[in-house]
Order: structure tokens, then C-alpha cells, then sequence
């Protein structure tokens, strides 16, 4: 305080030893008594906060002295750092820790939702309330239930880690309660497309192949991209899923292990095999003899791994051919098991799928459809009894 001078320790309360901190009295111009307590956070940076009372400067030193002793922070690293340059310092030294796919989503959301919202805030004064607040601001603007996930996560495990490291002395996000609101799952293709879209690609052998495996087999793009020659049992007529392709940590292309690490076995029919070879035989004629060979059943031009977006643009050229509306790639899997639905049993569907919790499959990638209402409906009349006298 600028009309304020340190008296001496009359009190009896001045520095203390063992680390336990200092209380002096601190005589205004005005003739009151300010109480100064000065303590050595965890980083050995002196710290000081004046009070009204002797005992609330004791209490402050209390809870400077039990946070030291378990190890946490009680200031800011950087107490003038927003919430913005925290967020993109964070996220850039936390690349090569995740997925590729992982990072562009936590970039983008910080970029086009958190930064825009609360990114010229102070990192170190950001409240629980202020980022409830946010969250209200969001959904107003009716953002969607999975972006609001993805921004709540963003911003846990960025201060989180914040917490941990020191950086910050809290996170206010850990109290933070976000709004319920449920993600709106993509749906299936619907049959009279999806059957354009099928006999569209046959035209073409590797796009009928392709097309096949995530149509009727329901593999995950990065999965079908991961597919080697060898995963193929002509004998036992079985495909093994083990792998699939994504960007590393490097942004380059690389095998990785399939969704949650479990390899999972499918049975092939002839008429499937049958797809698979004619295509095998087109392609071998196709590429040239010095390019790449990874053994890949779907490889980009050179033999190489095929990046997720060329396949996403070729399947955009295929919807444009057929004459259908725009569709996500990931939806031919949700078609897939709405239709396998439609022919087996619930277990049978999860071996095909590779989800471990039956109700992520059953909530996410199953619909009804009109024909297979119309068929429950249908077969409601069987149980109807007949009046036997008439």
C-alpha cells in the first residue's frame, strides 16, 4: 500500500521459524493497523497478502503452509497468461502425447468455440461460474450435444494438467456442472440410397470393394485402410481386423492398433471373397512395379498407406455419381449395422462391431427403419387371436 509503513514487530508475531511464515503490523495514515503476512510458496517465491485482522492473515498462512506441504501451488506460474495463449501453449506441447485425430479435435475446439468465448480471460481468474456461464452461452447459440462434450474435455484435461504441473493453483472447471444435453447421433443411409450408392460402385472394382467391406461388414474407415492381403483366410473364409491407419503425433500416415486394442475375427462369404479377388487382380495390373508395396488390400496410388481424406473425396465423387445426397464416409458402418440388425442377434452384432459395451452399439449405430417397423407391426398380427367362431 502506497500510505502505508512497516512499524516494527510489536506484536510478538513476526518471522517464525521453520518456514511457517511472518505477520507484521502495518500502520496506515490514517491510524489503522494493516496485518502483512509473508510466506514461501512451493516454488520458494516470496508471497505477501494484507488483511484487517491478525487472525485472517493467521488463517491465510495456515492454508499457504498446508497447500506447500501436500505439494500444490497457490499462485499462477504466469498470473497475466489468458485463457487463449494457455490453451494453445497447452495444446501444442500435449501433441505428442495423443492421437493425431485427438489433437486436431481438442485445436479446433479451442480455436472455433473456447477461444472466441472465454480466451481474452485471465487463466489464473477464471471461475467455475464464468465458464458455467459459457456453457449457457453455447447452448443458447444451440450448439450441438457432442461439441459441448468435446469443449468441456478440452478444457478438464487442459487445466488439469495446468493443476498438476504448477502452472495454476486450481481448476475451476473441476466443479463446473455442464448442461445435459444429449448428442444427436448421425443415422444410417437410408435404403434407397444406399443401394444407389452399391450399385454405383460396382462399377469400378477397388471402389466396390471398398464400399463392400464398410457397407456390409461395417468396418471403421481406419480399419479398412489398415487391411493387409494376409488378414484374408481364404481357407476358413475369416477376416482379421488388427490394425488401422492414422495420423501419428508426426502428422505422418501409420499403423496403429485397432479401437480399443481389441483384434477381432469376421467370417467372409464367398460372394465377398469373390469382390476382394477381383479387385486384388484389377489393381495388380493397375500400379506400377516400383511403387510401394506395404501388401495393402486398399493402398493409395504408389502402393502406399491411403490417407482417410482421399478416401472421404472419393467417396464424395461416388455419392455425386449415384445421384444421392451428401453423407458422412463413418455412416456406411451405421447403415451396416441397421441392416445387420435386421438378420441376427445382438451378441453376434457386437462381434461384428468391436464395441465392448452393447449399449454405445445398440444407441449409436442401430436404427429402426421403416421396413423393419413395418415388419414388427406385421408380425404383430400373427399374435392376434382369432375369434374361431367366426
Amino acid at each position: 500500500m502506497s500510505n502505508a509503513s512497516i512499524s516494527g514487530n510489536t506484536s510478538g508475531h513476526g518471522k517464525n521459524s521453520n518456514g511457517r511464515g511472518s505477520i507484521y503490523p502495518i500502520k496506515l495514515k490514517s491510524g489503522a493497523t494493516r496485518y502483512r503476512a509473508a510466506i514461501h510458496d512451493i516454488n520458494g517465491k516470496r508471497r505477501t497478502k494484507n488483511f484487517k485482522k491478525k487472525a485472517e492473515a493467521e488463517d491465510w498462512l495456515a492454508m499457504q503452509r498446508q497447500s506447500r506441504n501436500h505439494g500444490l501451488n497457490t499462485y499462477a506460474t504466469n498470473p497475466k497468461m489468458t485463457v487463449g495463449d494457455y490453451l494453445l501453449s497447452w495444446i501444442e506441447s500435449h501433441k505428442s502425447m495423443v492421437k493425431h485425430s485427438t489433437y486436431k479435435s481438442y485445436k479446433s475446439c479451442i480455436k472455433n468455440q473456447i477461444n472466441p468465448g472465454i480466451g481474452k480471460q485471465i487463466a489464473a481468474n477464471l471461475t467455475t461460474k464464468a465458464i458455467e456461464n459459457f456453457y449457457g452461452t453455447l447452448v443458447a447459440n444451440q450448439i450441438g450435444g457432442g461439441t459441448l462434450n468435446l469443449v468441456h474435455r478440452t478444457l478438464s484435461c487442459a487445466f488439469g494438467d495446468a493443476v498438476r504441473l504448477g502452472d495454476l493453483p486450481r481448476n475451476p472447471v473441476l466443479n463446473a456442472r455442464k448442461p445435459n444435453i444429449k448428442s444427436v447421433p448421425t443415422k444410417p443411409i437410408p435404403p434407397e440410397h444406399w443401394r444407389k450408392i452399391y450399385l454405383e460402385a460396382m462399377k469400378n472394382p477397388f471402389t466396390h470393394a471398398r464400399i463392400e467391406i464398410g457397407l456390409m461388414i461395417g468396418l471403421r474407415p481406419g480399419e479398412v485402410l489398415g487391411l493387409k492381403w494376409n488378414d484374408i483366410d481364404y481357407e476358413t473364409k475369416t477376416l482379421t481386423i488388427e490394425r488401422q491407419v492414422q495420423r501419428g503425433a508426426s502428422g505422418s500416415l501409420e499403423f496403429q492398433s485397432v479401437k480399443q486394442g481389441q483384434i477381432r475375427t469376421v467370417p467372409l462369404t464367398e460372394t465377398q471373397i469373390n469382390i476382394l479377388l477381383t479387385h486384388k487382380r484389377y489393381h495388380a495390373l493397375s500400379i506400377a512395379k516400383s511403387t510401394i508395396d506395404e501388401n495393402l488390400v486398399f493402398p493409395n496410388s504408389i502402393g502406399g498407406k491411403l490417407d482417410e481424406k482421399k478416401d472421404r473425396a472419393e467417396f464424395k465423387k461416388l455419392l455425386k455419381a449415384a445421384g444421392v445426397p451428401d453423407y458422412q464416409l463413418y455412416q456406411l458402418r451405421k447403415t451396416a449395422f441397421t441392416n445387420m440388425a435386421q438378420q441376427t442377434d445382438v451378441r453376434t452384432l457386437q462381434a461384428f462391431s468391436g464395441h465392448s459395451q452393447v449399449s454405445t452399439l445398440m444407441g449409436s449405430y442401430v436404427f429402426p427403419t421403416e421396413e423393419s417397423m413395418l415388419r414388427a407391426v406385421s408380425g404383430m398380427d400373427n399374435l392376434r387371436p382369432v375369434n374361431i367362431d367366426d
